[in-house]
């Protein structure tokens, strides 16, 4: 009886020990394992623009990647659909991302916003919007969206600070001028798209992680 009870123990031990190690692997605020970056494409609701994405070869520009190789940065490409129905291009510009953004939304406008940079998400320009001819609106990096003492309660992994919520979304569907996007202290953001200005409101919302690598609502 002695036997069966220690062995009963001990397998109770193991399978503890095993939900807990599953557990940590399975936390967002520790991975940092990211799957290579691809080429993207995002389209306007309206289906009227699209933005190319060609991921860039800097990884020596990422935090953390010190003597890594440098190169050009990403690209957009930004597209206009023509009377005969074909997309012409509009602009060929270097984006703010080392690789690539983690996230992209385009107005009907052509207003191009992205979020965070490949394995380096929170770090570099966390937020850039560009105009519809592919110029640099306005850029941030989140020492400039949070004071100091916030930025310590900001989850943080490996190479990554774990800042944005989802959803992000226009606050305005039909003029499509404003974006929402909720963050990791229980507020949200509000970014205008045309002056680059933005505004952040504190709160108390649960956070729901965002910042997948390459979402495949986009990324091919």
């Amino acid at each position: 009886m002695r036997t069966r009870e220690l062995a009963i123990g001990a397998l109770r031990s193991g399978l503890l020990g095993l939900l807990g190690l599953l557990s940590l692997l399975a936390a967002p605020s520790s991975a940092d394992d990211w799957p290579g970056p691809r080429l993207a494409h995002v389209f306007s609701n309206d289906g009227t623009r699209f933005v190319r994405v060609l991921p860039g070869e800097s990884v020596g520009d990422l935090v953390g990647f010190a003597g890594a190789g440098k190169g050009r940065y990403a690209r957009g490409e930004f597209y206009v659909r023509q009377a005969d129905r074909a997309y012409r291009l509009v602009a060929d510009v270097e984006l703010k991302n080392p690789v690539a953004p983690v996230d992209l939304l385009l107005s009907d406008s052509g207003y191009l916003i992205t979020f965070d940079n490949w394995h380096n998400l929170g770090y570099g320009k966390a937020v850039a919007v560009y105009g519809p001819d592919g110029g640099l609106v306005a850029a941030w990096e989140l020492e400039q969206l949070y004071g100091a003492e916030e930025l310590k309660r900001i989850p943080s992994s490996v190479s990554s600070r774990w800042w944005r919520c989802a959803p992000f979304h226009f606050t305005d569907p039909a003029e499509q001028t404003r974006v929402y996007v909720g963050e990791a202290l229980g507020g949200y953001f509000v970014f205008e798209l045309a002056t680059g200005a933005f505004q952040r409101f504190p709160g108390t919302l649960d956070c729901q992680p965002a910042g997948r690598p390459f979402s495949a609502s986009f990324f091919e």
